[in-house]
């Protein structure tokens, strides 16, 4: 036996162990954790407008500063029709749940094959598996039955469709997704600026997708939906004193104030507590902050001469990442919308033909995977990264070590790890490294 057939042997057989737990740990936290309770608080609060519109057939009015869009709606709306009870509900959710992540990942796989050479492939969509089954943020998901696995396969097909040359499939379902939540609508900029004809099928589908909202449901979840919604963006967004919020405009006003702590009635301990100075400089920071990261995305974009299918799925998924960075709010489920910026990453980076130039990008992808989740169960994740220790010395010790694993922005670190990882193995950025 060689020395390169036996180190396949023992890639393999690590493979085949990596394998079977992660069908263990699927079967533990994605199907008998999530039947086991109902949790579907989230629906509860995303519902109310759409349930006053079932009972007086009157037009939708919502307060909700982030209210989920129309698409959200015609999905859910047969389901509290159809099911009798709660459980049934979040019975129903589950499934949708399943649909879409088998989905998204045969989507993703099927985008990505092109880019591994036909030897290695068996090994990287068996690693891509392994990934997949074991990302803790999609436990999350499964578990509160939430709508990021929803939005994660309409990514994978509109990503799908446009290396595909399929740009009313892109346009459809990058509209579709933004209608779910508005956090989307980022990949019209990219459309914008790389492909006009694209971007002009995914505004008409918006548009053909809010008018048939319209009729149905009314102006406000219809025509004047998104000039409702997207005003809590900027400024003081919703969600920017939540101390589970992990996006870089909260990550500012957590270094600039701090955390509330119990003493009584009616003090949660969930917010983070600004002077009005420390407040305005987070809203001027933070938006700032978005500018730059959209023009530093733009610029990235602008440079590329010839754009490759490759060249297409690096960007998509850089772009992904800086949509979870970038966000007024992001929690840590929301890394689930990362995986198909992963699945890239981590098929290029186990490319064979270039070894020394990936090491900063191991590096990089390592570290991302191993605060988002991939490596370690949550719980051990909790005590490797010593958070509860930092809450007993910064005194937050009403804290659970999850919150305080997101309170202290560990996600976004590793967020910003994937983009570095992704950043390094775009094709141009490869070019350049091994030029060096």
């Amino acid at each position: 036996m060689t020395n390169g057939t036996g180190a396949r042997g023992v890639i393999w057989a690590i493979t085949i162990v990596a394998l079977c737990y992660s069908a263990l740990h699927f079967v533990q936290s994605g199907i008998l954790f999530p039947l086991r309770q109902e949790n579907v608080a989230k629906f509860d609060e995303e519902t109310p407008a759409l349930r006053v519109h079932l009972e007086t057939g009157q037009p939708v009015h919502f307060n909700n500063a982030v209210q989920y869009g129309p698409v959200f709606f015609f999905v859910v709306h047969p389901l509290l029709v159809g099911t009798s009870s709660t459980h049934a509900f979040s019975n129903a959710l589950y499934v949708i749940q399943l649909v879409c992540i088998a989905g998204a990942l045969l989507l993703t796989c099927a985008t990505l094959r092109p880019l591994v050479h036909p030897s290695r492939w068996p090994l990287a969509l068996a690693w891509l598996v392994v990934l997949w089954l074991n990302f803790a943020p999609l436990y999350t998901i499964l578990a509160v039955k939430s709508v990021e696995t929803w939005e994660l396969l309409l990514l994978s097909a509109a990503l799908y469709g446009y290396v595909r040359g399929k740009l009313a499939v892109t346009g459809m379902a990058l509209a579709a997704a933004a209608l779910v939540k508005v956090l989307p609508l980022i990949f019209f900029y990219y459309l914008l600026v790389t492909n006009r004809r694209a971007f002009l099928y995914a505004c008409g589908a918006v548009a053909v997708l809010l008018l048939l909202s319209h009729a149905i449901y009314g102006p406000e979840m219809g025509l004047l939906y998104f000039p409702k919604v997207i005003g809590s963006a900027a400024g003081e967004s919703f969600g920017l004193r939540w101390h589970e919020n992990l996006s870089l405009k909260a990550a500012i006003g957590k270094l600039l104030g701090h955390l509330e702590i119990p003493d009584g009635p009616g003090r949660s301990g969930t917010s983070v507590l600004l002077t009005p100075a420390r407040l305005r400089a987070t809203m001027i920071l933070g938006d700032l902050s978005v500018l730059v990261g959209l023009a530093l995305l733009g610029w990235s974009w602008l440079r590329v001469s010839h754009r490759t299918n490759e060249t297409i799925i690096g960007e998509w998924s850089l772009l992904t990442v800086a949509m979870l960075i970038l966000s007024p709010n992001t929690t840590f489920e929301y890394a689930t919308l990362a995986l198909g910026s992963l699945s890239y990453a981590l098929v290029r980076a186990m490319d064979a033909d270039r070894q020394r130039s990936l090491r900063p990008a191991w590096v990089s992808l390592g570290g991302a995977m191993f605060l988002l989740g991939v490596l370690l169960p949550r719980q051990i994740l909790n005590r490797v990264t010593f958070v509860s220790a930092l809450s007993r010395w910064s005194g937050y010790t009403h804290l659970t070590p999850s919150e305080a694993y997101q309170y202290y922005c560990f996600p976004l670190v590793g967020l910003f790890l994937l983009a570095a990882a992704v950043w390094q193995l775009q094709p141009a950025v490869r070019a350049e490294l091994r030029a060096t």
